[in-house]
């Protein structure tokens, strides 16, 4: 999901908690729960210790297999799908999702497989195959609403199709999804996604250049995130405010919000805010005429966007920078960054056009390994209907073979109890075969003699 997972220290408490439980346990280590408390622990570190919670996945899938606990199972590989998203190794995230899926569809267990729709869906969103992604958050969605899920169960599903509908620019459908999240959640209390929720619905109505809408959730937004104490999303939230001044030509307030921001992204040491904030702030000193200021704020956000090679931020470094050497009348220096700019530019564009190129070869080797997989439940879904029909005509077919008892004089057959019955109620009694009865011409003539020759020479 594209959601917040909860507060550090909230998370930080229960990775603590289930850490005491499983030290208990391991005095039993083949035991259920141990392996629901292991990918408990897995879930809930995987975005804090990626690692620490591959290993916890790994070990509650080897036990859940050795106990038989197959929907444990689909939950370890889910987990592993998340952790192999955030490492960026989509081929074995989706590997892992389909997996998951087989058991769950064994089992019949839709909420699973809403769950396993819905990672597919965050990777193909990371990819930016939206439309892919958006095709998996609806089934994903259907689903749970098949399984008569509660409304805070389905907020996290309206919520991430909406994030869809914000990154394909139907504004109108993302909000009508959000605010569908937005009931649920305020009625339920959940402020940590209420509050990012909030800020979505703000950026969304900045889009729509209904600037007051915008102001008003994103003082939702902070307002809650304030009080929660989530520094992470207080400085998005204070860069988005930024942006609005910016957009109301207040410059002096948009740099007050930018500069709160800056101060907690470096409290919380995120470069990457940092490094887009800096241009923020840059560009504004800018249009302040407070060129000085400005060359050393975009300087610092170029020079973190190089070293971590952001190459969007790095663009729009060099775009004010340009400007910057130009409100200067420094030609010279303007016309060197606009050729790095440029190649700048090329360069992402390529790196863009590889990058299309793996996710269109990931999607269409995904799409064969869906079908192929689907061939095969169906062709084992046939050969099961087969098996049971042969078995079921198995039960109403005995077979004669073997060494049958028979008269040699009346020719009746000995069964297994010892009774003798005629030849034709045996067979008749061992297999579905039924008699017509009639005689043939020795045993008319035997029967009836010359009537019966005369008769028969006259035909």
């Amino acid at each position: 999901m594209q959601i917040p997972g909860g507060g550090d220290g909230m998370t930080y408490e229960k990775i603590n908690e289930l850490e005491r439980e499983i030290d208990k346990l391991r005095s039993q280590p083949e035991s259920s729960d141990l392996v629901v408390s292991l990918n408990d622990i897995a879930l809930t570190s995987i975005h804090l210790d990626p690692e620490k919670a591959k290993a916890y996945a790994l070990e509650a899938f080897n036990l859940a297999g050795k106990l038989g606990i197959l929907n444990e199972q689909a939950r370890s590989n889910l987990t592993q799908a998340i952790y192999y998203l955030e490492v960026g190794n989509f081929d074995e995230a989706l590997t892992q999702c389909s997996h998951a899926m087989e058991i769950y569809r064994n089992l019949e267990d839709n909420d699973g497989i809403a769950s396993v729709f819905s990672k597919h869906a965050n990777v193909f969103f990371a990819q930016g195959l939206i439309d892919k992604a958006l095709e998996y958050y609806h089934m994903a969605l259907k689903k749970k609403q098949e399984c008569e899920a509660n409304e805070e169960q389905l907020a996290s599903y309206y919520f991430n199709v909406g994030v869809c509908y914000v990154t394909l620019d139907k504004l109108e459908l993302a909000l009508s999804f959000y605010k569908h999240a937005a009931a649920c959640w305020e009625k339920s209390g959940n402020l940590m996604y209420l509050a990012h929720l909030y800020n979505n619905m703000g950026s969304v109505f900045g889009k729509k250049k209904n600037l007051v809408k915008a102001r008003e959730y994103f003082h939702k937004a902070f307002a809650i995130r304030e009080d929660i104490g989530d520094k992470a999303g207080l400085a998005i939230t204070l860069s988005n405010l930024g942006n609005l001044h910016d957009d109301l030509f207040e410059y002096q307030e948009a740099v007050d919000y930018y500069t709160r921001s800056l101060k907690l992204y470096e409290e919380i040491g995120n470069q990457r805010g940092i490094a887009n904030v800096c241009g923020s702030v840059g560009a504004i000193y800018i249009k302040l005429q407070r060129l000085d200021e400005a060359e050393e704020f975009i300087g610092r956000g170029l020079s973190i966007a190089r070293e971590l090679e952001l190459k969007d931020t790095e663009i729009r470094c060099l775009e004010n920078i340009t400007d910057l050497y130009e409100a200067k009348d420094d030609l010279k220096k303007a016309l060197k960054c606009l050729r790095e700019l440029k190649t700048c530019i090329e360069e992402h564009l390529n790196d863009e056009s590889m990058e299309k190129i793996a996710r269109l070869q990931v999607q269409f080797e995904t799409e064969q390994k869906e079908k192929e997989a689907e061939i095969y439940r169906l062709k084992n879904i046939e050969l099961s209907k087969k098996n049971d029909q042969l078995r079921a005509a198995m039960m109403h077919v005995r077979k004669l073979q073997g060494m049958l008892p028979i008269c040699a004089s009346c020719k009746k057959i000995r069964d297994d109890d010892g009774y003798w019955q005629q030849i034709d109620s045996y067979i008749s009694d061992h297999s579905d075969t039924k008699f017509s009865h009639g005689l043939c011409p020795e045993c008319m003539l035997r029967l009836y003699g010359e009537d019966f020759s005369k008769k028969h020479n006259q035909q």
